[in-house]
């Protein structure tokens, strides 16, 4: 007879890879606890140093931008539309350059006015010039005429004295003509006196009619000088920083609205904020490495304002007067000020907890089967590494981070760093 099989319950079906993954794990958890007891239970998260011989330096990060001690803004001198941009931010400038070009019309339209006005002057003056000489040629005639009468009068005088003397000529017609002499010089002083007069007035009306030309003719300077500075140019090299935010082809400026801001790339200073807890750190004078893009120059702090914001203190860094070319105004940088520096001296990687404020202390070095705790005396403490001036000897390895709960041992061994 033919049997038909049992089918299999699932529960079957899951026993025996069940069992089989269970076996497994418990095997590798205890080849686990079998090799840590071989070796002493040393694991990778325990982190050691040697000491050794080399370089500490000590230093304070920061960020900060590039900013010119030197800088101008350039201004509009005239009304005006915008009618071309002839440079772009970021271009280096020479003095004159020109920057944009505006129009006005009106500009256009006063040039000529005032030409005419200058014509119209000069014309006046031309003609008053020619009226004053006519009259100071009338007044030199009548002169000349006097100065004839009294030289006639004169002799007539020595003839009729003569006369007189000979008994002649009555003496009242001696008299008459000494009378007439008289006339003659008194008319003459008059006239002199009106000429001296005549040549202070003309004098000032030759300087009036002077005055007027040249009035006219700065009048017509100023406008042609208005029209020049439809073209704003630049007053000097340097970078052309930034174009105000209403500066557009088409859009009307007004006289005195800021158009652009040109600064001189070889006053760049880095303006750099640090944390304010290591601002007491920092003095006149410190190194500074300052990374412009990919480049890297060596600056110097020339002050540290003493004020703090959101917990921050500026610092200003002079730098060398060749700069990277890519350095401009307000570019973003980065700062490390070397506070202290120690050359070829006895370093360790520097323990967790460590602070810049840290002169002694104690430290656990590495000794049979564990760490022995030891007193230390520290010199330059930097980020990476620290001076080590007693208490250690190079090839020694320390603890760096030793857990909080066994810090006040004397002696901690390796089975102690790896207890949960």
């Amino acid at each position: 007879m033919l049997e038909i099989p049992r089918k299999s319950s699932t529960l079957q079906r899951l026993l025996w890879p069940t069992l089989i993954g269970l076996g497994v794990f418990l095997a590798l958890f205890f080849m686990l606890r079998a090799w840590q007891a071989l070796t002493g239970g040393a694991p990778q998260s325990v982190a050691t140093a040697q000491v050794e011989m080399g370089d500490v330096t000590a230093a304070v990060a920061g960020r900060g931008i590039l900013l010119p001690r030197q800088s101008y803004s350039v201004m509009a001198e005239v009304d005006g539309v915008i009618q071309q941009l002839e440079l772009y931010p970021g271009t280096r400038v020479q003095s004159s350059d020109i920057i944009l070009t505006m129009r006005n019309p009106l500009l256009e339209r006063e040039r000529e006015r005032a030409e005419l006005a200058v014509l119209e002057a000069t014309a006046a003056m031309q003609s008053g010039q020619a009226r004053l000489d006519r009259e100071s040629i009338s007044l030199e005639n009548e002169i000349a005429l006097l100065e004839a009468d009294i030289r006639f009068a004169k002799q007539e005088l020595e003839t009729l004295q003569t006369l007189l003397e000979q008994q002649i000529l009555a003496r009242l017609d001696y008299l008459q003509a000494q009378i007439n002499l008289e006339k003659s010089q008194l008319r003459f002083e008059l006239a002199r006196r009106n000429m001296e007069a005549y040549e202070q007035s003309r004098r000032a009306d030759a300087r009036a009619y002077e005055y007027r030309l040249e009035e006219a003719q700065k009048h017509l300077a100023m406008i042609e000088q208005d029209i020049r500075y439809l073209q704003v140019r630049a007053e000097s090299e340097g970078i052309l920083n930034e174009l105000s935010e209403q500066i557009e082809v088409g859009k009307p400026i007004r006289r005195g609205d800021i158009i652009a801001q040109i600064t001189n790339p070889d006053s760049l200073y880095a303006d750099v904020l640090i944390a304010a807890s290591a601002a007491n750190r920092v003095v006149p004078g410190h190194k500074v490495e300052v990374q412009v893009r990919q480049q890297q120059v060596i600056g110097e702090v020339i002050r540290v304002h003493p004020s703090i914001q959101h917990g921050q203190v500026r610092v200003e860094v002079l730098l060398p007067e060749q700069l990277p070319a890519e350095a401009r105004a307000n570019l973003d940088v980065q700062a490390r000020i070397i506070t202290a520096e120690s050359h070829h001296t006895m370093r360790v990687n520097t323990p967790l907890g460590l602070t810049e404020q840290s002169y002694s202390g104690h430290v656990f070095v590495e000794q049979n089967n564990g760490f022995v705790r030891r007193d230390v005396q520290f010199g330059v403490i930097g980020s990476d590494f620290t001076e080590i001036l007693e208490g250690l000897r190079v090839g020694e390895r320390i603890l760096l981070d030793v857990p909080s709960r066994l810090r006040h041992q004397e002696f901690i061994e390796w089975k102690e760093l790896t207890r949960d």
